[in-house]
């Protein structure tokens, strides 16, 4: 029971055909977010999360277990969903493809399946687990974190920058910085409340 053991965990690289679906699905977004869940974490792939981030002028939000994932980059805007920010949240609305990186895709994320709303959102699903991966109708990228972004940067490389929808993701940021600010602000005679 005590016996010291390496513990050699695969990294499960990602399948050629789904690799292109995906990639394609990105390369022809104009307004992709990236959602970065704990699986980014345990892959150690916050390298490769930015390397693609930057790649496809991409802002990141993050889940609940992916807090920290691009943590003071400008293209991180926060946690998504339920309890989210309102950057994350104003840009997961208008995105039209988003990728998911090793996240399970809960309620408390989505929204209740409510927060993406442009109608023809369409999902990339990177995870090790095919059932996660085919969350939302997404098209899946059974991978490793890690080795399926790398993969994907490697897909994707050339397309245009996305200036304006960068832009558009430091805009929303420094809304949500300001009524952060304005909302923690204190206030003559206010009592102090959770």
């Amino acid at each position: 029971l005590f016996t010291e053991r390496t513990w050699r965990v695969p990294r499960r690289p990602a399948d050629s055909a789904e690799l292109s679906s995906a990639a394609e699905l990105l390369r022809s977004a104009r307004r992709p977010l990236i959602v970065a869940g704990g699986g980014v974490h345990y892959s150690e792939a916050r390298a490769a999360l930015l390397a693609l981030a930057e790649l496809l002028g991409a802002p990141v939000a993050e889940t609940s277990a992916g807090k920290g994932a691009l943590a003071g980059h400008d293209l991180a805007v926060g946690a998504l969903g339920h309890s989210g920010t309102r950057a994350a949240n104003a840009l997961a609305r208008e995105a039209d493809v988003v990728l998911c990186a090793g996240t399970r895709l809960i309620d408390l994320t989505t929204g209740s399946n409510t927060l993406f709303e442009d109608p023809a959102v369409r999902f990339v699903g990177l995870n090790v687990s095919g059932a996660d991966a085919h969350k939302l109708g997404g098209q899946p990228l059974v991978a490793d974190a890690r080795a399926g972004l790398e993969a994907l940067a490697e897909a994707c490389a050339g397309p245009p920058p996305r200036a304006r929808w960068r832009d558009a993701a430091a805009t929303a940021k420094r809304r949500w910085r300001a009524d952060l600010d304005a909302d923690l602000e204190p206030r003559p005679g206010e009592r102090m409340s959770q």
